[in-house]
């Protein structure tokens, strides 16, 4: 899922989704002993031939201001969900930043509001150890009520939900998700996203629409004291980029032959910044789909031409040489050099990829770096690579398993997250505030919550992003603007706008989040491990000149690797896996 918070301290964005494999356990064993309570709302869950129980929403806060027009979540009193008090057992991962589950401030928040107790099991270790170890939990039939914030795939919840171990919650949403409800009308595409082959959905999820996030793959910075400095403006094309970067060489702005003029780091994936100058390149599994079509990008003889160009780029002395191996903590040591930074430029999500973020400090470092716009290519190629579909609904945030009794009542208790308020303290704490009128947020217009400056460095007081949420993009851009504390998320939104925005790819181009039954999903996650392992490889190796793009041989060969691995069966599972999503 992706969590665009950066921690520790309060930079806000690190815009770095982390992704679980595709291997599911076989599910096996019996199921413990269900949940008990007494639901508020009377009734069972609406089934076939039943009519759908009545729940009502609380009154709306009307201390609230909200932009005209405003689309997004609504600040309401939150309502008891049961009469007596009710347990449940979920299992979460161990995260440092919510701390103690047990007493976290959202947590007893969200208890003394809804009357639902939870009985937190805490998994620790890496992504990868978490699902290895629920995976085994399943497979033993020792589940709990539910998990929350495990980043079940689309495919493993596909899986179980056919096996009868995970719950479909898309029958109860008409009776007791009425938050929920209201989003799936926000965002149409809502339930298409979310509901797996059999027309079920098996998760609740969450609604991020995070314009800056959208073009998160591609976005580069440039810094503009040092294109002054020689004398240029920001590049256009992929022609102007190259004579940026080797004014800065020449130019030597950080002294000493230090200057690197332009970098990036291992887990921001470079080759999209450069490829969609030449062809529109989507980051890896580099799907693609003309007229219906799924295809890949990365064996035309556009994708060749861009290898040309960067490793032109390179062989020159004008990309940092440690681009495919620095981390992050490099990075930043480049660009939070004594004096002065040590980068022109570079590939990354965000400003605090590379730099210390001060926003009390006008003349603060960062805001020497500008967005750079889509690069346009020799043949008038320019992309900025939209993700129209993968940032803004994530599946798995609230799973209900077949073990719970009242599943009615944990739909309930996650509808009730989709609640402004809940999702402001679920998101960041109880440190914010209602905007008074005429407050601005990032859009300019009427702001309608603020956050402390320091909110994100505090921990145990927020679940990290990892439970379900509806944070729509009125929503996000309704954050209040203060003069005295300006936030990077203005110009990050103001500079995505101008810079990227205008030269998104058509939406029917981008491939969709899709669902694989099992056999399809193990088959799929090999090919898809081989290919990522090869094509990363060899753009390395062609982009550093261990292999030469302008050589044929090179080149052909690089193309009966990735056939050899298996491109046609790859694109033969995606091509199913698409046209059963548009089924």
């Amino acid at each position: 899922m992706p969590n665009d918070h950066a921690r520790p301290g309060v930079t806000r964005r690190s815009l770095i989704a982390g992704a679980l494999g595709l291997t599911a356990a076989t599910a096996g064993g019996g199921l413990l002993s269900a949940c008990s309570g007494k639901s508020s709302a009377t009734g069972a869950a609406a089934g076939a031939g039943e009519a759908a129980p009545s729940v009502t929403l609380g009154p709306k806060l009307a201390t609230v201001q909200y932009p005209e027009g405003y689309v997004g979540p609504i600040a309401r009193t939150l309502k008891p969900i049961t009469t007596e008090k009710t347990t449940f057992k979920i299992v979460v991962k161990q995260d440092v930043t919510i701390g103690d589950w047990k007493t976290n401030a959202f947590t007893k928040w969200l208890e003394q509001k809804t009357g639902v107790h939870i009985e937190w099991m805490q998994v620790g270790g890496t992504d990868d150890d978490v699902m290895t170890k629920v995976n085994a939990m399943i497979a033993a039939g020792d589940i709990p009520d539910a998990f929350l914030g495990i980043a079940f795939t689309r495919s493993q919840l596909f899986l179980y939900g056919q096996q009868g171990l995970f719950t479909d919650v898309g029958q109860y949403i008409d009776g007791y998700a009425l938050n929920l409800q209201q989003a799936m009308k926000d965002y149409p595409d809502t339930r298409k996203l979310i509901q797996a082959p059999d027309k079920k959905i098996y998760s609740f999820p969450g609604i991020n629409d995070c314009y800056h996030c959208r073009a998160g793959r591609v976005r580069s910075f440039l810094n503009t004291d040092w294109l002054k400095k020689v004398g240029l403006g920001m590049p256009q094309t992929t022609d102007e980029f190259r004579e940026v970067l080797r004014a800065f060489k020449k130019a030597d702005p950080a002294g000493k032959g230090r200057t690197i003029p332009f970098t990036g780091y291992k887990d921001a994936p470079f080759e999209p910044f450069i490829m969609n100058a030449f062809l529109y390149t989507p980051t890896e599994p580099w799907l693609v789909v003309k007229d219906g079509k799924v295809d890949v990008s990365f064996d035309k003889d556009e994708w060749r031409e861009g290898l040309k160009y960067v490793n032109g780029l390179y062989r020159e002395g004008l990309i940092g040489r440690d681009v495919f191996t620095a981390d992050e903590d490099q990075l930043k040591r480049y660009g939070n050099a004594p004096g002065t930074p040590l980068i022109g430029g570079a590939r990354v999500n965000y400003w605090g990829n590379f730099v210390e973020i001060d926003q009390k400090d006008p003349n603060a470092r960062w805001r020497q770096y500008e967005v750079m716009p889509a690069l346009e290519g020799p043949n008038k190629v320019r992309y900025s690579a939209w993700d129209y579909l993968g940032v803004g609904i994530e599946v798995a945030h609230l799973v209900i398993t077949k073990k719970c009794a009242k599943p009615e009542q944990l739909v309930q208790w996650a509808d009730a997250q989709y609640e402004l308020e809940a999702i402001l303290r679920g998101y960041g704490g109880p440190g914010f505030a209602w905007a008074k009128k005429g407050e601005l947020g990032i859009n300019g217009k009427q702001a309608v919550y603020g956050f402390d400056a320091t909110w994100n460095s505090q921990k145990n007081i927020n679940w990290s992003q990892d439970n379900p949420m509806y944070r729509s993009q009125d929503f996000r851009l309704g954050e209040r603007v203060n003069p005295k504390d300006l936030t990077f998320e203005e110009p990050l939104y103001a500079q995505t706008k101008d810079k990227l925005f205008p030269y998104k790819q058509p939406q029917e181009l981008q491939f969709p989040p899709v669902t694989l039954d099992q056999d399809q999903a193990a088959q799929e996650a090999e090919l898809r491990t081989n290919l990522k392992g090869e094509v990363n490889g060899s753009f390395a190796k062609f982009m550093t000149g261990q292999l030469d793009p302008n050589d044929d041989g090179a080149w052909n060969d690089y193309k009966d690797r990735v056939a050899k691995i298996g491109v046609k069966p790859y694109l033969e599972l995606e091509q199913a896996a698409y046209e059963t999503y548009n089924g």
